[in-house]
């Protein structure tokens, strides 16, 4: 990472190659420092070496034996890229949040569901709470596919967005294909902004991959998704989300996910969105 020079600078040795000199600022806030820290290693090969390291300790674990090629390397490996670059993207101004989500699921048939969700954001940077947002998805499962029509009335809105949005008509489209301890999911939604004053239709595109342990405690299965946001008022996207984590099976009708998601808004501030989420579901 290039670093302006100036008064007030001071060296420190030991942290480049052939132990050359390395400027540090001595008024650094310790999230700067880190970032630096962690661009060096990553443009040094620090991390390069991460997965093979990991492999043996993740095949040592209970119930690890004959389970085939682990995807927890690769996992590792994409989450240390996304915060490998991200600091690249500070200038454009970031925020580091808690993303909350509670869902309440109650079943009408062996094929309908009703969902209530509740979320709550709290932010380093926006006013608190920085979203929080009340609503309902009427559910309907056949085979390999979940068709969901909703309604969310963003309560305080969502200070990110720009114009601020405080309700959303939702139709969702969710294909799922399981094969071996793999699960592969696409999810198509639809969503018209009925505050907006332009044109409101955005359409969201997420694809995830699930990768099923097994005797790793509570954990039931680790996976990563990457979703684009479009907007039809410019027909361009205008947002990518990124997110890594793990399931978890708390009792037998409560699950959570627990996750690491990097969000990059190209209009919106702050642009970059640095995010530790707990996303709850209990079902009756």
């Amino acid at each position: 990472m290039p670093i302006s020079s100036g008064r007030g600078w001071r060296r420190t040795a030991g942290h480049s190659r052939g132990g050359a000199a390395h400027r540090t600022a001595p008024h650094t806030s310790s999230v700067a420092k880190h970032q630096l820290l962690l661009c060096h290693c990553c443009h040094h090969g620090h991390f390069r070496d991460l997965p093979a390291r990991l492999v043996p300790l993740w095949a040592r674990l209970p119930g690890r034996r004959s389970l085939g090629p682990s995807p927890l390397p690769a996992v590792i490996a994409v989450a240390v890229l996304a915060a490998s670059i991200s600091p690249r993207a500070e200038a454009a101004g970031s925020d580091q949040q808690l993303w909350t989500e509670l869902n309440v699921v109650a079943p009408l048939s062996s094929n309908f569901s009703v969902t209530i969700v509740s979320q709550l954001r709290l932010s380093e940077e926006l006013s608190n709470p920085a979203h929080t947002a009340l609503g309902a998805d009427l559910n309907y499962k056949t085979g390999e596919w979940t068709l969901s029509l909703g309604y969310i009335h963003q309560v305080t809105g969502n200070r990110e967005e720009n114009p601020n949005i405080s309700q959303l008509a939702r139709l969702t489209a969710t294909y799922a294909h399981r094969f071996g301890r793999g699960t592969l999911l696409v999810r198509g939604r639809v969503q018209d902004t009925l505050t907006a004053s332009s044109n409101p239709w955005q359409l969201r595109l997420r694809a995830e991959y699930r990768w099923a342990t097994d005797n790793v405690g509570p954990i039931s299965y680790l996976y990563a998704n990457n979703e684009v946001f479009y907007q039809f008022s410019n027909n361009g996207l205008f947002r990518n989300r990124f997110q890594a984590g793990v399931h978890l099976i708390l009792a037998q009708q409560f699950n959570a996910r627990v996750y690491y998601q990097y969000q990059d808004t190209k209009n919106n501030a702050p642009k970059v969105i640095h995010a530790l989420g707990v996303l709850a579901v209990y079902t009756f």
